[in-house]
């Protein structure tokens, strides 16, 4: 859409869409640290680490609202307005949506209008809301998640590390460490 819109260079657009990018690649990285951290469990079966895989869950759950805002941001109002395709099949309206709907120079306005409704069905229709439910709450709430996480979260390594880094302690009475 920033492509399309003409305006993929604007340091507001670039903001929104290296946020996006942050977003997809923290969840992208969980899971493969989940992977990397997690344990063979009997014949063919493998646990993934339970609380990277939560993280990732949770930046899902709890991001998608601003992803689709940022989305919104990118693609302005069109997102919701724009007209349906029969009306630009329509040759009585066709010649004002090529004129109207015209973005960047290189790009047809029917490209432009199936870019707009593609944001459209993906973030302000039904299947968006569906999909705002489902990120949220498909794979457990957000609460439960943050709960697995604690829970599962080694907070003891953490804190010898802290007390080492302190001066409280020091690495060589931890073996687990290798410094």
């Amino acid at each position: 859409m920033a492509d399309y819109n003409g305006i993929k260079n604007a340091s507001h657009i670039r903001d929104e869409i290296t946020d996006i990018i942050c977003t997809a690649e923290q969840m992208y990285a969980c899971g493969i640290a989940g992977s990397v951290r997690g344990k063979p469990r009997g014949p063919n079966t493998y646990e993934p680490d339970i609380t990277m895989v939560n993280i990732g869950k949770y930046i899902a759950g709890t991001h998608i609202y601003e992803e689709i805002y940022r989305v919104h941001d990118i693609a302005g109002g069109f997102a919701i307005t724009c007209p349906s395709e029969k009306d630009f099949k329509n040759p009585e309206t066709r010649s004002f949506l090529e004129k109207y709907l015209k973005g960047k120079a290189e790009v047809s306005s029917l490209d432009r209008m199936k870019a707009f409704k593609l944001v459209e069905d993906l973030t302000a229709h039904g299947f968006a809301g569906w999909l705002m439910v489902a990120s949220c709450h498909g794979g457990g709430s957000p609460e439960a998640q943050r709960i697995t996480i604690y829970r599962g979260y080694d907070m003891d390594t953490r804190e010898k590390i802290a007390k080492c880094l302190a001066g409280i302690d020091e690495f060589k009475n931890f073996p687990e460490f290798k410094p």
